[in-house]
């Protein structure tokens, strides 16, 4: 239960505070980002920092400022205690809305193989409380729904997309065998998620277990970017603009061949740049295995800048930012006694790169590494067993929140 009352919630924020600088956590008995799992993260305007993770079969919500992060008390999202599907790919969500909305998505397992439910709450309090959680699928069967994302455009619109297995479904009652991957279903709210319009499908034969990656098109659409099953298994990257009314055609943006009879549990992410976007992967292709860098060029609706970033095994789980033309890259190596996050930098949007550095390293077990982007720099956020929830600054290397 959340910490209303001012003087108890000062005193656990106090608290939260000194253990966060012993560098140690309650973690038997207390409810923090730091003992939580796969936390998601966003930075506003003023500096503040918010987020979402998973503890004790709940997603929770808490606050801190960026300069000191003492996190808030943490707020419950869901209702009930569920298997919440979280790990490195599949995570809670959260976006900003107008006036102080906070939205969060997350997928709840089901029974089934490889099964859940996508769920969205939202709070119109600034995160101090959240609505009952909402089914985003508006059909009957619990197929499978999974790997939730979700972005909202400057004119407000709220697009939420995930992987759909109701095709699938469909196919094996019509006893046909050769239906490849999942879907891409999405849906649009134009009123701050009080009601959202029907499930849209974005796209047929989706790898069925990588993370989605959604940007804001333009004020009111928004681009999505997944690993495809095109014709023998190849297993590449394509991109798609979605709108209220539907999606447009799918565009293949990487063409690593990698043949695959499975899914690798490996989703790309991208960023949004002035004239195009920003996009990394990674492909296990015997050639080109590791971690890959593209730029989807809107005016001439191809793939530029192909960069491959990282082959050596163990590499991937990459993201990316953008400031103008300054853009960053992340990924995660790991190796047979620690892991490292790597860090790339450009200042011509993507043409050339600098040398990798290291950014953080850690023996224990670690999330996936992830960015974000505020006005005046980028911040890696990076979550491991042992050190809890971490803030780096890219610019300045020495400095670290806690």
């Amino acid at each position: 239960m959340a910490i209303t009352d001012p003087v108890s919630r000062n005193l656990a924020v106090a608290l939260s505070a000194l253990l966060l600088a012993a560098g140690a956590w309650a973690c038997d008995d207390a409810v923090s980002i730091h003992c939580g799992s796969t936390p998601s993260s966003v930075l506003t305007e003023d500096g503040e920092l918010l987020a979402v993770f998973v503890s004790d079969d709940h997603v929770y919500f808490t606050r801190a400022e960026r300069e000191t992060l003492a996190f808030s008390p943490p707020v419950r999202v869901s209702r009930e205690p569920a298997r919440i599907d979280h790990n490195g790919e599949s995570r809670p969500k959260l976006a900003l809305g107008r006036d102080r909305a906070v939205f969060v998505t997350w997928t709840r397992r089901i029974e089934g193989r490889f099964a859940g439910d996508v769920y969205f709450s939202r709070s119109l309090d600034g995160g101090e409380s959240f609505e009952t959680p909402r089914l985003m699928r508006d059909t009957p069967e619990p197929t499978s729904h999974r790997f939730d994302a979700l972005t909202v455009t400057p004119s407000g619109r709220l697009y939420v997309a995930w992987i759909d297995k109701r095709e699938l479904a469909a196919a094996e009652a019509r006893g046909q065998e050769d239906f490849a991957g999942a879907s891409i279903h999405f849906a649009v709210s134009d009123d701050d998620g009080t009601t959202f319009g029907p499930n849209r499908r974005a796209a047929t034969h989706s790898c069925e277990c990588c993370r989605l990656a959604m940007v804001a098109a333009d004020a009111d659409r928004a681009r999505l970017l997944w690993r495809h099953v095109f014709e023998g298994s190849i297993r590449d990257h394509a991109l798609a603009e979605l709108a209220p009314d539907g999606a447009s055609e799918l565009k293949r943006i990487s063409h690593e061949d990698w043949m695959l009879e499975g899914c690798p549990h490996e989703g790309p992410h991208m960023a949004a740049g002035a004239s195009g976007d920003h996009m990394v992967w990674f492909s296990g292709a015997p050639d080109a295995g590791g971690v890959h860098y593209g730029f989807w060029d809107h005016a001439t609706g191809t793939t530029r800048h192909l960069k491959h970033i990282d082959d050596r095994p163990g590499s991937g789980k990459p993201q990316v930012a953008v400031r103008g033309d300054h853009v960053d890259l992340v990924w995660l190596a790991v190796g047979a006694e620690h892991s490292e996050v790597l860090h790339l930098h450009s200042h011509d949007g993507g043409r050339s790169w600098s040398e990798p550095r290291t950014l953080a390293t850690s023996a224990a077990t670690v999330d996936h590494p992830r960015l974000l982007a505020a006005a005046e720099a980028v911040w890696l956020a990076w979550h491991t067993r042992d050190e809890g929830y971490r803030l780096l600054s890219l610019s300045d290397p020495g400095f670290e929140r806690p």
